[in-house]
């Protein structure tokens, strides 16, 4: 290998950190897209008809998570203290289960029905996003792990049969 080639798993270690970057931010978009929709239909309803629902995309700092990990996550909201002195921001993280989408079931029982329809449209791409971080994390670690029987295998002095 020349100096010029460039090593591989660095250029697959590149490739998943961007994508992921760009997939994150993909998420972000379309969580912004979820804030406007609601703001323009509270401005039209009661007060009492506000809605709880939020979403959150985050990275994701465990130890043991991949570089540009994030999570795209729906959480309620609850004001304490409503004084004029300001109020405290508690949020509640909705469990999703065990598929890349929140089943309607869940969101259904925290969020008002106009905040469902919206949520649920957009829990599509959200769920779409989140298949494809998956199987960007799976290549990176798929290539670890074949890298890693390389090294292994090279330490041994492979096998000569011949």
């Amino acid at each position: 290998m020349s100096d010029e080639t460039p090593d591989i798993g660095e250029v697959v270690e590149n490739w998943a950190q961007a994508r992921l970057e760009e997939l994150a931010a993909e998420a972000g978009e379309v969580a912004t897209l979820f804030y406007e929709r609601t703001a323009r239909e509270r401005a039209n309803r009661p007060r009492s008809q506000w809605g709880r629902l939020g979403v959150r995309v985050r990275s994701v700092r465990a130890t043991r998570s991949a570089p540009s990990a994030f999570a795209i996550e729906w959480f309620t909201r609850r004001w304490v203290n409503k004084t004029a002195a300001g109020a405290q921001t508690f949020t509640s993280y909705i469990r999703r289960g065990t598929g890349d989408r929140y089943p309607r079931s869940a969101l259904a029982g925290v969020a008002q029905p106009w905040e469902l329809a919206i949520a649920d449209d957009l829990e599509d791409r959200f769920a779409e996003i989140r298949r494809l971080a998956r199987s960007v994390s799976r290549v990176r670690m798929a290539f670890r792990q074949h890298a890693k029987l390389e090294c292994a295998v090279a330490e041994k002095g492979g096998r000569d049969i011949l």
